[in-house]
């Protein structure tokens, strides 16, 4: 019998410990051929008038494919195959899209900030956008804020 999903996208960024998406991939994973793909968009700062000097890139990619490495062997290794995946720069919700297309990923699992009001307002939500305009299902993972002793929701 085919698996429901044979290949999730994990769009994470390192630097936010939300790798609670993960634990929840890893748990949606059926058999032994299914593959999880790990993503980071590594932002670009913009650089000019305002901060000369400044190296746009905060993370190089080959810090960042490490760190991916890292918490894949913490979350996943030994419990799942999984392939990490950088893209540099552009708008995060655009390049989660385009790998899904270009991966071939049957699913999404991602996590989210659960901003509201006037922070959702200015910063948007990736994971909103990604929901709305995937034509795959995606799953969005918030985790409890630290110390609220509610773990994942």
């Amino acid at each position: 019998m085919k698996e429901l999903f044979q290949k999730i996208l994990c769009p994470i960024d390192p630097n936010d410990e939300m790798a609670t998406s993960l634990d929840v991939a890893c748990s949606l994973v059926e058999g032994p051929d299914t593959l999880v793909c790990l993503l980071y968009v590594i932002p670009v700062v913009l650089v000019g008038a305002l901060a000369p000097g400044l190296d746009p890139l905060p993370i190089s990619e080959s810090e960042a494919r490490a760190a991916l490495e890292k918490i894949a062997r913490e979350h996943l290794a030994g419990k799942v195959r999984y392939e990490i995946y950088t893209q540099i720069g552009g708008e995060p919700a655009n390049a989660i899209l385009k790998a899904v297309e270009e991966l071939g990923v049957d699913s999404v699992v991602m996590p989210t900030h659960g901003r509201k009001g006037i922070g959702r307002l200015i910063l948007g939500s990736v994971a909103e956008r990604v929901v709305r305009e995937s034509p795959r299902p995606v799953l969005t993972v918030r985790a409890a804020a630290a110390g609220d002793g509610r773990g994942p929701r």
